[in-house]
């Protein structure tokens, strides 16, 4: 990329080039390199977090943001004039006010293909280590020092005779539904934003969401987190579900009432269930709750984690912001209203 080029209206000279100011919203520097990735291009300053009056001062002359999860509100773009581009590290964007971003002429895009691999491997090793009863015999050795089989009162099925419920078809569900696949297992799915033309095509079978509460043996989210989803399983969901199913959470924790899910699967209508984000991720009662049952299988909020996928995100991010930046807007995930709608 020669950004000499590069004749944005925005951005300063130096010497011969155009550079711009990118603003990384992090209050730790040592885990990102962009400073040295984009010295070419851009002046990039480490913002740590802060009040909005004190981070608005900071990013009066910003051109570009890079952000994860740090809220960027209207009243926060309403005093950055100089904004272009705001790139969220990550698949979700709803920490961005995407209508005052559009009425303002910024750019928000986020990474659609984060930590896909991850999550989807992660959620399968849950959903395996459920079938297979993993949590409950851990739990039964550990607690009283038993090595029994049968001790577990429901039975164990073969893998490949569980049928797969997915609650959203996007690129996770979609991973996580050709990973079973090869171990045999039947999919359904409900998804009313993906045709039920693809899904068959996946050899995945589409259903309505009552079916497939009624007759999935494991349940699996993968789906975005807005006020239509919120909180879209309660007692009703879960009641609705076949007895003995299996419950997986993998997504975000605002889609699942966990008090709700608490209550079924004490009273015996769920078998298990693993969580890997909750709606309150801090000691709370119910938590507590849920840690001293083997039912319950819960890993704090790994899934999107790996070596892999943080340098994949900033190769990404770099790569966006270098297209961005030579008006090749057309090859960019450019988030719109209906995203995060």
């Amino acid at each position: 990329l020669d950004v000499s080029l590069c004749l944005n209206d925005f951005g300063y000279r130096k010497g011969a080039v155009i550079m711009y100011h990118i603003s990384v919203l992090t209050g730790r520097q040592d885990e990102d390199d962009f400073g040295e990735r984009l010295r070419d291009v851009a002046r990039v300053e480490y913002c740590p977090p802060g009040d909005e009056d004190e981070l608005a001062d900071r990013l009066h002359d910003t051109d570009i943001i890079i952000c994860h999860a740090e809220p960027i509100t209207a009243s926060l773009l309403e005093e950055l004039d100089d904004l272009k581009l705001i790139v969220v590290l990550s698949t979700r964007s709803d920490n961005v006010d995407i209508k005052a971003a559009h009425e303002k002429g910024v750019m928000v895009i986020n990474n659609t293909s984060y930590c896909v691999d991850d999550i989807a491997d992660h959620a399968c090793a849950m959903i395996l280590a459920l079938i297979r009863q993993l949590p409950e015999y851990q739990s039964d050795i550990r607690t009283n020092s038993r090595w029994e089989f049968g001790s577990i009162p429901w039975p164990l099925h073969r893998v490949s005779k569980n049928l797969i419920g997915l609650v959203g078809f996007g690129h996770v569900g979609r991973a996580v539904a050709s990973r079973l696949q090869a171990f045999g297992c039947k999919i359904q799915a409900y998804d009313p934003f993906v045709s039920e033309k693809f899904m068959m095509e996946s050899s995945v079978r589409p259903v309505d969401f009552d079916k497939l509460l009624q007759t999935s043996d494991v349940v699996s989210l993968h789906m975005p987190l807005n006020e239509s989803t919120r909180y879209i399983f309660q007692d009703e969901q879960f009641e609705a579900m076949k007895k003995g199913a299996m419950f997986v959470n993998c997504c975000r924790g605002g889609l699942v009432d966990e008090a709700a899910l608490y209550h079924a699967v004490d009273d015996g209508h769920i078998r298990s269930a693993a969580l890997d984000a909750l709606s309150t991720e801090h000691p709370s009662p119910m938590l507590l709750k849920m840690i001293a049952r083997p039912e319950f299988l819960l890993t704090p909020s790994v899934s999107f984690h790996s070596v892999e996928a943080m340098r994949d995100i900033r190769d990404d991010a770099e790569r966006y912001i270098r297209l961005f930046l030579a008006g090749h807007y057309d090859e960019l995930p450019v988030v719109t209203l209906r995203d995060n709608e």
